[in-house]
């Protein structure tokens, strides 16, 4: 195990790593320039692993507009809240914070000071308001103490110079930034938060001129913000700007451990930083549930379907009276399972992200596909004592174009694992069997008891409104449990759903498997722990669900590698080379709740009663997300999708009654839970009927 610290540095300070977290109505940001804005998810599951990973300090700026939230009171949610403002989400982060803790954003008076303080922040930052009224920099040393007390300066490279902005970058000011930092300085600031606009989200590593530029101008630290791309981008910020701690914001949510590895790769080159400690003595990473809360929670539920009572699911307030809005493009709604904006124009982070995609010239194809091979290279086994690598396959079409590419295309011998969720369709069994013999390789499947998945089923179906937790965690866990039992350090899988679907990243940060992702967006927060004891679960049936401990992680130096950030991927023509090449077979009839008969053949309910869940939540579903990809690959008009998404979304589908019959539910049961889980800003009751507000073909 790597240690928690060691000796001091004799005569010098520490520089410290700080994670810096942009929060947008109440979600986490990845910001670029100031001015796109994609949603990644839940501050808490985030400030929770920085906790995990004995972070230095963390830095959370509030760069909402206005009032308009996020809240998280989504009811298949496990970690949220209830309030709708930033000391809402300010107080429930402090809950899971094990480290310093500053928090800025719209302080417009001392007491929005003390209000933070007294939230659980233990530093504020101050920009726009310290720019319109210096001496408030002064009134606020004065009554909390200059430690308190941090003020943020961000900086736009000019013709002539540097000019500090104001106003999250709207607001020029005519000041250099060496000058804004001695004033503030003397007027008892006791730190400085630096951030370049023009490197904000770019990946091109840090102004170090500005850094050094404002670093020797002043006495107090200066934290260096805005570029890293690399950890090697780390260093630069102490040894070449002189700054006293180095900041990020994206890099820390692309990548597994990426904060350890950030703090190795300052070792590696003399910094004195703390050393990477993996492994918290206060918050295990595998949560430890409130049982009797959750029991309640659990009981309520049953209760209020009994009785048919959905009360709590229609209290009268402002978000829910809202209406609901689609993107101008394509056809998601604002409310949906995935995170996700809307820019000035009405236009959904997905489709800015597709856009991006359909833009990348072939020769960055090109240089990704060298990036790639780089990759395989350094991970390639030389003695032939292991496999290359492990490829997560579900036997899908997107698992044979994986598989093509990496054993035929890259050369490598690779080793095929399948959660096996028992849910195949008869031709999507048949698919996943042939892969061995199509490409021959070893394959192997991860088969849990199904006694122990009915259980799940049911459970997670009661629970989170989405009986398939099992299958969406076991995809993400089983290839990762494999990789680190045989040694392998590199896992591939398929295409990034998020940053696919609803532009949760941009094609340039090429992010990778984590586990703050697999719990937050495939689990909700539902860790294999809260199912122990549940019908009578033990810890020995739910191994397959165990992710690896963060220090094996560490120890294999384990990657999971998303193939589609490296070359083109688009399903419709993966399609027709799988079934030319490979004898891949495509569903012979339609699906109820989607047009396309390529997709999901390993699960039957996730194109059926799964989706229709979602539907039953959002009022969306999986016709949408098929129609949306294909708007943005050209093959679909907008009227025609909503032609398609109105006839499929509502469809009750077939496979419900294998569902039932597989785990002893009534369909009157069914409905009656799953109507608790009803979102009220898109349903209401009338007339003893559930009704939505439809897709339109005109966008108003």
């Amino acid at each position: 195990m790597l240690p928690d610290s060691d000796a001091p540095v004799l005569g010098a300070v520490r520089p410290r790593l700080i994670p810096c977290l942009l929060l947008k109505h109440g979600l986490i940001m990845r910001s670029q320039l100031f001015k796109v804005h994609q949603a990644i998810g839940n501050p808490m599951s985030t400030v929770e692993r920085y906790s995990q990973w004995n972070v230095d300090e963390l830095v959370v700026l509030d760069i909402s507009r206005d009032e308009d939230f996020h809240d998280l009171r989504r009811d298949d949610l496990q970690q949220n809240y209830q309030g709708k403002s930033a000391l809402d989400v300010l107080r429930a982060i402090a809950e899971v914070c094990f480290m310093p803790l500053t928090f800025g954003g719209r302080i417009r008076s001392l007491d929005d000071i003390a209000e933070r303080l007294t939230a659980g922040a233990d530093k504020v930052t101050l920009n726009t308001v310290a720019i319109q009224d210096p001496d408030f920099i002064a009134q606020a040393a004065r009554r909390f103490g200059s430690q308190c007390i941090v003020v943020s300066i961000d900086v736009r490279r000019q013709t002539n110079g540097y000019e500090v902005w104001g106003d999250g970058g709207r607001m020029p000011t005519g000041r250099k930034p060496e000058d804004w930092a001695q004033e503030v300085e003397r007027l008892g600031a006791g730190e400085i938060l630096l951030n370049s606009i023009d490197r904000d989200g770019s990946g091109l590593g840090y102004d170090v001129e500005l850094i050094r530029l404002v670093a020797e101008a002043v006495t107090i630290p200066v934290v260096a913000l805005g570029g890293v791309g690399r950890y090697e981008h780390f260093p630069s910020a102490i040894s070449q700007g002189h700054a006293s701690a180095m900041s990020a914001a994206n890099i820390f949510h692309f990548f597994e451990l990426s904060y350890s590895h950030a703090k190795q790769a300052c070792l590696d080159v003399g910094l004195p930083v703390r050393p990477v400690g993996l492994g918290s003595r206060f918050l295990l990473r595998e949560q430890l549930y409130d049982r009797k809360k959750e029991d309640a929670r659990i009981q309520a539920r049953l209760e209020r379907a009994k009785a048919a009572d959905y009360s709590k699911s229609h209290a009268v307030g402002r978000a829910e009276k809202q209406t609901v809005r689609w993107c101008s493009k394509c056809v998601y709604p604002g409310i949906s399972a995935a995170p996700m904006e809307f820019d000035g124009q009405g236009v959904c982070s997905g489709c800015r992200m597709a856009e991006m995609k359909e833009q990348i010239h072939s020769s960055e194809w090109t240089r990704r596909g060298e990036l790639l091979r780089e990759i395989v290279d350094r991970y390639r086994c030389r003695d032939g004592s292991r496999y290359d690598c492990v490829i997560a396959v579900s036997g899908g079409k997107d698992s044979y174009f994986q598989t093509h590419v990496i054993k035929n295309e890259l050369k490598l011998n690779p080793l095929l694992v399948t959660y096996n969720g028992n849910n195949w369709t008869e031709v999507g069994w048949r698919n996943m069997l042939h892969m061995k013999e199509a490409f021959d390789v070893d394959h192997l499947l991860i088969s849990p008891s199904v006694t122990v998945l009915k259980k799940l089923n049911r459970l997670a179906f009661t629970v989170m409104g989405d009986m398939n937790w099992h299958a969406h965690i076991g995809i993400m866990t089983a290839p990762m449990r494999v990789a680190v039992q045989y040694g392998i350090p590199l896992v591939f899988y398929g295409e990034h759903g998020y940053l696919d679907l609803c532009g949760q990243f941009s094609m340039d940060d090429f992010p990778e498997v984590a586990y703050r992702n697999r719990l937050e967006h495939y689990g909700r927060g539902y860790e294999w722990t809260y199912f122990v004891d549940r019908e009578g679960l033990t810890a020995r049936n739910l191994i397959p669900w165990q992710y690896p401990t963060d220090q094996q992680i560490f120890d294999v130096g384990l990657r999971g590698v998303f193939l589609g950030n490296y070359l083109p991927w688009e399903a419709n023509e993966h399609i027709k080379l799988v079934v030319d090449r490979y004898g891949f077979e495509t569903s012979s009839e339609p699906f109820d709740r989607t047009y396309r008969t390529m997709s999901n053949l390993d699960d039957m309910h996730e194109n059926g009663v799964h989706d229709y869940l979602k539907y039953i939540k959002f009022g969306y579903g999986r016709c949408t997300d098929h129609a949306c990809k294909d708007i943005r690959a050209g093959l679909l008009n907008r009227d025609q999708a909503v032609e398609l998404v109105n006839r499929y979304d509502p469809v009750k589908p077939r496979d419900l009654r294998r569902w039932l019959e597989y785990v002893g539910m009534s369909e009157e049961a069914f409905d009656r839970i799953a109507d608790t889980f009803r979102d009220p800003r898109v349903w209401t009751m009338a007339n003893g009927r559930w009704q939505r507000q439809e897709l339109q073909k005109r966008i108003e």
